[in-house]
């Protein structure tokens, strides 16, 4: 017989909706916290009382451990009980147990309990870390308190208080391989809200080594003023979000996924829409920065931290750097606590003499820095002698991310550049930027920093040589540290910031020729980027208006060094060999013009490669067939690759297709396809390829005089059995060209199944631009929109259906945004520029872009 506990499981449910009706209008979150675990002790004690009058139990003492015991019970979390008994007692306690939990589980609370002597709890926590910290946050609920308080005591003497340093070093091994095993880049995009990076465990890893070191719970008690009300800040908006995430899902949900953030945002009094959930994470990613910088700083003050008797002798060990600060084995030191009211400069001195001697401050020294923010002030941010330093730190280049990673944590960086404060933070509701800016704009200064160093002489000589040969590094530096600083306000942010960053560098006192070279930077930083990857390289007009922006080789070198930090430091995935491969020849050809005045040697080479061609056609007995070749085809290839797509073409009286490939790397090839043209060819090469998994990066589409469709694919495959696929592409592209198939009929044999409820994620916007400037003979349409299966045969279909002849495409996927790029012309060769045509055309587009169940 179960006991009535006053309470029925929809009762219960009940009072959880009232709670999340109530949470944004009546309750802070630690008060909803309070209120629910009250609720739960009243429930817990009624069942321990029941159940001990009911069966034959002997002394026994009732306690919460875990975040129960901390009472910071989210709805849906667990609730971890344990049992105390005399070590001298030895009577099965399962039935007392059953009898607890049963009405408890009735109600649907998840309820854990174990029972121990007092003995065996202490030898459990001396071996065992997760028993350790339950332990530290044990409240007596009910019985037997004489035992609660022999345990405390005995817990105090023999475990939380003794191998403190040891304790630490197991809190930091956890805190990092909890780190490593949320670092994937989807776990910053939907962070788990209590195990990931700055979550609420670190917290709780920050407060038991508090409470080991210093014997007590008030862990701000160690901090000063406005660095705990900081924090505390940062811990109950964590604790508002995950309320909601309970209370919403009505179950333990800590996963704060695309879904949730949709619909919490609003609760929590954010603006509506994909704004309203930017702001939310930007609060999110700055409050979990400040619990995983105290965690970490906690830990080293307990690792590092000296007793007094080695303190005084590290005293008379202390090396003088200057007449305010000192170096003891590796850490920095405030002479005197006056130093920076007295001379705010000094500040700035501080994370030069961190640089230069390779070593850290000690905590004292940090919160003195902290302390002293409100001493920064604009005539600071104007002091020549601040400004230079800063500028040296640049200029030195080896540790000068650390300091700049540093500067942010501690809040001085947001105070010497107080435009930067508006990036914090920052985030994109989109699927491919992984960091808030502020974090990717450091990053792309160590990517910088990485390449000065000579860390990637191998993989790229060329950008390492680029860098390492520029007069003023330190403008790189900070141009990167900048680039994205426009994204703080509303508009274009590349116009928007280069305005702001010339502004900085009037501040900082730069002249005139590098404030205008930032500010180019800036305005520019998407510019190499777009261009290589959105233009066909081998279209003359592309270099020429890439190199008419650029003017000069010194920008030129810049920009490429600042798109290739922007690139990698967007995340792991978003750099390639690919794109290393396209920036490097846009440079190639741009910085050949600019020296030369001569767009590349096509022209040359094109006549060198004629005679040769002729040469060889003279030889096989068919001179008539350089005729057929058009000169776009012939400034495209070289020699060796003309003769081999010619050998193919001639082997089309055999056969009516040949595909022939080479391997790039593991997951790129290179695809020669060789047929008769046909309408609608490219849309069903793409189609085949698609069912086959292979990525297009780049198509170059010819079709010769005689009839041949010469074609050209960089395609990849992201399992790296690029080969495996190819041949089955080979099969199928065969079948459909032969019409004994089509691509629709494979559709539904390939397609993926289609789950039940399909993941929220972020929405892209459509949107179709054509562009008759860029090109002197094609018309360029560039396609923007969300990506789904089979949507590049859709497109390319359109454009067939419209009457357009692709030259070339190029097809890139950031995250699930497309951006698709197609040179074509009209059935007569011409570019597209009549406006209902153009019109009608766009119109299609943007309906393929949206599927027909989307409604928007």
């Amino acid at each position: 017989m179960q006991f009535d506990l006053g309470i029925t499981r929809n009762g219960l449910k009940d009072v959880k909706n009232r709670m999340a009706q109530g949470t944004v209008t009546s309750l802070s979150p630690r008060e909803l916290l309070r209120h629910y675990s009250d609720m739960v002790d009243g429930l817990v004690r009624k069942a321990f009382q029941k159940a001990q009058s009911s069966v034959p139990s002997p002394s026994i003492c009732l306690m919460a451990v875990g975040g129960y015991g901390r009472t910071e019970v989210a709805p849906y979390s667990d609730v971890d009980l344990l049992l105390l008994h005399s070590p001298a007692d030895q009577s099965d306690l399962s039935p007392l147990v059953e009898k607890i939990l049963y009405p408890l589980w009735d109600l649907g609370l998840e309820v854990g309990c174990s029972s121990r002597s007092i003995a065996e709890c202490v030898k459990m926590a001396q071996s065992d870390l997760q028993i350790k910290t339950s332990l530290i946050d044990a409240r007596y609920l009910d019985g037997e308190y004489e035992f609660f308080r022999n345990l405390y005591d005995l817990f105090s003497k023999r475990v939380l208080h003794r191998k403190v340093r040891k304790f630490a070093e197991s809190l930091a091994q956890d805190l990092y391989l909890r780190r490593r095993k949320y670092e994937d880049p989807a776990y910053v995009l939907e962070p788990n809200i209590k195990e990931g990076e700055g979550g609420l465990r670190d917290f709780q890893i920050g407060r038991w080594a508090v409470r080991a070191k210093y014997k007590t719970d008030r862990w701000d008690s160690i901090l000063f003023p406005d660095h705990s009300r900081i924090l505390d800040k940062s811990l109950q908006f964590l604790w508002a979000v995950r309320n909601q995430l309970h209370l919403l899902s009505g179950r333990r949900q800590d996963d704060l996924t695309f879904e949730w953030q949709e619909k919490i945002a609003p609760i929590l009094g954010f603006s509506p829409g994909a704004r309203g959930i930017e702001e939310m994470m930007r609060q999110y990613h700055l409050s979990a920065q400040k619990i995983s910088n105290f965690a970490w700083d906690i830990l080293e003050r307990v690792l590092y931290e000296p007793s007094s008797l080695k303190r005084t002798f590290l005293f008379f060990q202390k090396k003088k750097i200057d007449p305010n600060f000192g170096l003891t084995r590796g850490e920095l030191t405030l002479l005197d606590p006056m130093t920076f009211k007295r001379e705010p400069a000094q500040l700035m001195t501080l994370f030069q003499h961190c640089q230069v001697s390779h070593g850290k401050m000690d905590f004292r020294t940090e919160e003195a820095v902290m302390e002293a923010l409100p001493f920064i002030d604009d005539r600071f941010r104007r002091k020549d002698e601040v400004n230079q330093i800063f500028l040296k730190i640049l200029r030195r280049g080896e540790g000068a991310t650390a300091i700049l990673k540093k500067m942010h944590e501690l809040g001085f960086l947001s105070c010497y550049i107080p435009e930067f404060s508006e990036i914090e933070g920052k985030v994109h509701y989109d699927l491919y930027h992984v960091h808030p800016i502020d974090i990717h704009s450091i990053l792309a200064v160590e990517e910088l920093e990485k390449l000065r160093r000579g860390v990637y002489q191998r993989d790229y000589p060329l950008l390492t040589s680029l860098i390492q040969e520029l007069e003023k590094p330190e403008i790189l530096l900070l141009t990167a540290l900048l680039h994205d600083i426009g994204k703080g306000t509303e508009g274009d942010h590349s116009i928007i910031g280069a305005e702001i960053v010339r502004q900085i560098g009037s501040r900082m006192g730069l002249p005139k020729e590098d404030r205008d070279l930032i500010g180019f930077l800036v305005s520019h930083h998407l510019f190499m980027l777009e261009t290589a990857f959105r233009r066909d390289l081998n279209d003359e007009q592309t270099v020429f208006n890439f190199a008419n922006t650029v003017k000069n080789l010194t920008q030129l070198r810049m920009l490429y060094l600042l798109t290739f930090a922007d690139v990698r430091a967007v995340g792991p995935e978003a750099w390639t060999s690919w794109k290393d491969s396209l920036l490097t020849e846009l440079f190639l050809k741009t910085a050949h013009l600019l020296e030369t005045g001569e767009n590349t040697q096509v022209s040359q080479k094109e006549n060198e490669t004629v005679k040769r061609l002729t040469e060889y056609l003279h030889l096989k007995g068919i001179p008539e067939y350089t005729e057929h070749l058009p000169v776009r085809y012939l400034s495209c290839y070289g020699w060796g690759e003309m003769v081999h797509h010619i050998e193919m073409a001639l082997s089309l009286e055999q056969e009516s297709l040949l595909v022939r490939w080479t391997l790039e790397s593991g997951r790129l090839a290179k695809v020669t396809l060789c047929t008769k043209d046909s309408y609608g060819l490219f849309s069903k090469i793409a189609g085949s390829m698609f069912l086959n998994r292979l990525n297009i990066l780049e198509a170059q589409i010819h079709t010769w005089g005689n009839g041949v469709a010469l074609d050209t694919f960089y395609v990849e495959d992201a399992t790296e059995e690029v080969e495996r696929r190819l041949h089955h592409f080979k099969r199928d592209v065969e079948e459909i060209l032969n019409g004994k198939i089509t691509v629709k009929d494979l559709f539904p044999k390939r397609g993926e199944s289609k789950p039940n409820q399909q993941k929220i994620i972020p929405g892209v916007v459509a949107e179709v631009k054509v562009n008759n400037r860029d090109s002197d003979f094609y018309t360029i349409i560039e396609i923007t929109g969300e990506d789904r299966l089979g949507l590049l045969y859709e497109i390319t279909q359109a454009l067939t259906d419209h009457g357009c002849n692709i030259s070339f495409s190029r097809i890139s996927t950031l995250g699930n945004r497309i951006v698709d790029v197609f040179y074509v012309q009209d059935e007569w060769g011409e570019k597209l520029e009549a406006k209902q045509k153009v019109d009608n055309l766009k119109q299609t587009l943007l309906s393929r872009l949206t599927p027909p169940n989307n409604i928007s």
